[in-house]
C-alpha cells in the first residue's frame, strides 16, 4: 500500500451506539421422575460416601478438618450454573466444576447429616422437588484425580521407581483448614519415603501446590487423600535444538532513518540477549529473574531478532536493517532447573517489574508434552492470571513435537494425538502461534502455506480454537535439519546468523506485528490491536464451499489466518475499519452502527462488498470452573439494510470463529444487493455463574468494509456521507480501563 492510500481508520463514538433493555429468564421443567426411586439413588450415594468417609479418614489430611468432599451430578441438559442457588441453600459449598454437569463439592459433616436427612423426605414426602435437578452423589475417587498424562507413564513405565508430581490441592477450602493438610500431606509424602521438591506454593487464586519426588508405589494412596484435587507429572520446559547449525555471516547496520527511542517494546522471556554492539541500543534493558544463575543459549537472541525485525533473512541484503520495536531482555531460563513451578515464579516476577512498561511479553516456551484438555494446565491459568490482573498480552509459541522423524506424509502427522498443542499454549487469553511453511523444499513434507512438519495444532482447552494466528516460518526435513530461506534465518548471540526452526521463531513475529498495532491505536490499547490483528489475518483457505466441520478442522490448523499487519494498520480508499472499545453487562445489548457508502449500493455484480467482523472479550476466569473457565463472551451478529431498506440479520451459514465462551467472535460475509446507511454490528453479552449481572466486561470491536472490485473510494464516501459522526483515531482520546 503506497503512503497515499493510508488512512486512518475510523472511530465509533458512543452516539452511534443504540443500548437495548435485556431481560434474562430462566424457565425450568419438572422431569416427572418417580421421586421415591430417585430419592432412594440419591440416598445410597450419600451413605456410599459415608462409607468411604470412615473408611479413609484415618491419617488423611482432612481428618481433623469438619469437612467432606465429595463429587455432584446433575443430569443431561442441567448445568452447576443454574442450580448454583438450590446446591448452596443445601449446604453445599461448589470448590471446582470438572464440566458443566460434573462438581466437586465440600460440607461440613453436621451439613452432610442434614443433607441426607432432607434427601430422606424427597423421597419419602415428595417434596423438596429441587432434588430431581440432582442426578447422584457420588464419591471423588482417587483414579480420577489422576492426570491421563501420569497414568500413561506409570503403565509405560512400570519399572520406574520414583516420579516427580505436582499435587494440586481442592481449590477453595479455608485458609487455616488448606494449610493444616498441606503439612500433613507432607508428613505422608515422607512416610512413604518420598522427598518434597521445593516449598508447597499457591498458584493466583489461592489454591496450594505440593511437588514432590514419590516412590511409583505410593501413587494411588496419595490421590486418595480427601485434600488432593489433582495429581500430574511436573512438567519441565526445554527449548528445541536443531540437529546441525548453519552458521553464516552479514553486514549488520541499523537504518539511520529510524528513530530507535520511539519503537514500541515488547518483553522476551528466554535464554538472554546477546545483540552485537551495533544493534545494542534495541535491546536497552537486560535483566534477570532472582532464581537463575548463567546461562548461554542462542534461543533468546533468536527470539528477540524475530520480534525486532520479523524475517531478517529477508532484509540481509539490503544494506541497513530496518528494526520495527524494540526488547527487553527478561532472562527466565536456568542450566539446571526449568520446571513448571520455577517458570511460573520467574515469569510472575517479570511481569511485576516490566508491566508498567510494557503490555507485550512473548514465551517461546513449552513442555514436550501435549495438553489434555479436560483441566487448563497451570502455567496455562497463570498466564491468563497476570494477563487478567495486569492488562497484558502474552504472545505463546504453539510448541514443537518431532513427528517429522517418524511420518512420511503432512496428512500423517497431523492425525497423530501427539500433536496437540502443549503448555502453556492453552492460555485463553493469549495469543498462541503455530508455524506454516514460508518457502518450497522438494524433500519438505509441507509446502508454501501448509502447516509446518514441526508446529503444533489444536484444539485447545475444552476445545476451543487454537492456535489463534499462525506466521511463516522454515521447514523441516526427516532428519531433523533444516534447510536456508529467508524463514529459516535466525540472528546468533554476539552476531552471525543460523539456520533453525520452531514456533519459537514465529511467536515473536506475532508479537512483533502485535507492537506495531499497539503503535497505532488510541492509547496504546492492547486488546484493540488484538482485534485488529486477528480481523486483518489472511485466510489460507476459500469460506465459499465449506462445511462447518471443515471450518472448524481448518481452525484448528492456521486459527484466525495467517498474522498481516501491514493489512490492518491502515485503512485505505477500497477498506475502511471502523473502531470501538466498549463494555457490556448482562442487563444491556448494544447495537453499534457503521456506514456502507451509496456509491457501493449502486455497484452492480455479485459479492461486491464484503464485511469482517472481530469482537474481542476479556472475560472473567476461574480455573476452579472446568470448562466454565471463562466467565462470559460477547455474541457479535451483522445487521445489514437490505434492497428496502430494512434491517435485517446477514451473518454468514459458515462460521470463522464464532464459538460461544471464547474470547473472540470473529467472522465475514460477502454482500450482493443492500442499501447504503448505517449498518448495525448487534452485541450480546453472556454470563455463567458468579458474574453478577450489572458487571461491565470490557470488549473492543473492529468491524472492516471492503470494496472487493476495489474501484469505489469507499473512504472518503463514509467520510463525505457521514459528516464527522465517525473520527480519525488519531482524533481520539479513550479512557483508559
Amino acid at each position: 500500500m503506497s503512503n497515499e492510500d493510508q488512512k486512518q481508520h475510523l472511530w465509533i463514538p458512543f452516539e452511534e451506539v443504540e443500548e437495548v433493555t435485556k431481560k434474562p429468564m430462566k424457565i425450568t421443567e419438572d422431569r416427572g421422575l418417580d421421586y421415591a426411586q430417585h430419592g432412594s439413588k440419591l440416598s445410597q450415594g450419600l451413605m456410599d460416601i459415608m462409607s468411604a468417609y470412615d473408611k479413609l479418614k484415618t491419617g488423611d489430611s482432612l481428618s481433623d478438618a469438619d469437612i467432606m468432599v465429595f463429587k455432584l451430578v446433575l443430569p443431561e441438559g442441567e448445568t452447576v450454573a443454574g442450580q448454583q442457588k438450590f446446591i448452596e441453600d443445601e449446604g453445599m459449598k461448589i470448590n471446582a466444576v470438572k464440566d458443566s454437569r460434573h462438581a466437586i463439592v465440600t460440607s461440613s459433616k453436621s451439613m452432610f447429616e442434614r443433607l441426607r436427612g432432607r434427601v430422606g423426605t424427597y423421597k419419602d414426602q415428595n417434596k423438596l422437588k429441587g432434588f430431581q435437578y440432582i442426578e447422584g452423589f457420588e464419591l471423588y475417587s482417587a483414579d480420577e484425580k489422576q492426570a491421563s498424562s501420569l497414568k500413561r507413564y506409570l503403565e509405560q513405565k512400570k519399572d520406574a521407581l520414583t516420579i516427580d508430581i505436582q499435587m494440586m490441592f481442592i481449590p477453595h477450602l479455608d485458609k487455616d483448614i488448606q494449610s493444616k493438610a498441606v503439612r500433613k500431606l507432607e508428613g505422608k509424602i515422607l512416610q512413604a519415603e518420598g522427598k518434597l521438591q521445593r516449598e508447597p506454593y499457591q498458584l493466583s487464586d489461592g489454591t496450594a501446590v505440593v511437588r514432590a519426588l514419590v516412590p511409583m508405589s505410593s501413587i494411588s494412596s496419595l490421590a486418595e487423600d480427601g485434600a488432593i484435587y489433582r495429581i500430574e507429572q511436573t512438567a519441565f520446559f526445554h527449548l528445541m535444538t536443531p540437529s546441525a547449525m548453519n552458521p553464516f555471516s552479514a553486514a549488520l547496520n541499523i537504518d539511520p532513518g529510524v528513530d530507535v527511542d520511539s519503537l514500541p517494546v515488547v518483553a522476551v522471556l528466554d535464554t538472554g540477549v546477546e545483540f552485537p554492539p551495533e544493534l545494542e541500543r534495541l535491546v536497552p534493558i537486560h535483566w534477570e529473574a532472582s532464581s537463575c544463575s548463567g546461562y548461554r543459549h542462542y534461543h533468546g537472541t533468536a527470539v528477540a531478532s524475530k520480534v525486532i525485525f520479523s524475517h531478517i533473512g529477508s532484509q540481509l541484503t539490503n544494506e541497513y536493517l530496518v528494526p520495527r520495536a524494540k526488547v527487553i531482555d527478561c532472562k527466565i531460563y536456568d542450566p539446571v532447573n526449568n520446571s513448571q513451578d520455577a517458570m511460573i515464579e520467574r515469569i510472575r516476577e517479570a511481569v511485576e517489574n516490566f508491566a508498567p512498561v510494557t503490555k507485550i511479553f512473548n514465551l517461546s516456551s513449552n513442555i514436550k508434552r501435549p495438553i489434555e484438555g479436560d483441566e487448563l494446565s497451570i502455567l496455562g491459568y497463570e498466564l491468563d492470571a497476570l494477563m487478567s490482573k495486569y492488562k497484558i498480552k502474552f504472545v505463546i509459541s504453539a510448541g514443537n513435537h518431532g513427528l517429522v522423524a517418524s511420518c512420511s506424509t503432512l496428512e500423517e502427522i497431523l492425525e497423530d494425538d501427539d500433536v496437540r498443542i502443549a503448555e502453556p499454549a492453552d492460555a485463553m487469553l493469549g495469543i498462541t502461534v503455530g508455524s506454516i511453511v514460508g518457502a518450497n523444499h522438494a524433500p519438505s513434507v509441507s509446502k508454501v502455506n501448509d502447516v509446518a512438519p514441526y508446529s503444533r495444532i489444536g484444539p485447545g482447552f475444552a476445545g476451543y480454537y487454537k492456535p489463534d494466528l499462525v506466521a511463516y516460518g522454515a521447514t523441516q526435513y526427516s532428519d531433523g535439519s533444516v534447510p536456508r530461506d529467508p524463514f529459516a534465518i535466525i540472528l546468533a548471540p554476539g552476531g552471525g546468523f543460523l539456520t533453525d526452526c520452531g514456533t519459537s521463531y514465529t511467536a515473536p513475529i506475532v508479537a512483533g506485528d502485535l507492537a506495531e498495532l499497539a503503535s497505532i491505536v488510541p492509547e496504546n490499547d492492547i486488546a484493540l490491536a488484538q482485534a485488529l490483528l486477528y480481523n486483518g489475518a489472511q485466510k489460507l483457505w476459500d469460506m465459499k464451499k465449506i462445511t462447518q466441520d471443515e471450518a472448524n478442522y481448518i481452525g484448528n490448523l492456521y486459527g484466525r489466518g495467517l498474522s498481516a499487519p501491514h493489512v490492518s494498520k491502515y485503512s485505505s480508499p477500497y477498506k475502511v475499519s471502523f473502531l470501538r472499545t466498549g463494555t457490556l453487562n448482562r442487563l444491556t445489548k448494544q447495537r453499534v452502527k457503521f456506514h456502507v457508502p451509496t456509491i457501493q449500493a449502486q455497484m452492480a455484480g455479485n459479492n461486491t462488498t464484503r464485511v469482517s467482523i472481530t469482537c474481542i472479550t476479556n472475560p472473567p476466569i476461574d480455573k476452579t470452573k472446568g470448562s466454565d473457565y471463562l466467565g462470559a463472551y460477547i455474541r457479535a451478529s451483522i445487521h445489514k439494510l437490505d434492497q428496502n431498506g430494512k434491517n435485517v440479520g446477514a451473518n454468514p451459514k459458515v462460521s470463522d470463529n464464532m464459538s460461544k465462551w471464547d474470547t473472540c467472535y470473529h467472522f465475514s460475509n460477502s454482500f450482493s444487493k443492500f442499501s447504503a446507511g448505517s449498518w448495525e454490528v448487534w452485541l450480546e453479552l453472556f454470563t455463567r455463574w458468579g458474574i453478577e449481572n450489572d458487571e461491565e466486561i470490557p470488549y473492543s470491536l473492529v468491524v472492516t468494509v471492503e470494496d472487493l472490485t476495489q474501484t469505489n473510494d469507499i473512504y472518503s464516501a463514509i467520510v463525505r456521507e457521514t459528516a464527522g459522526r465517525f473520527q480519525p483515531i488519531s482524533n481520539v482520546r479513550v479512557t483508559v480501563r
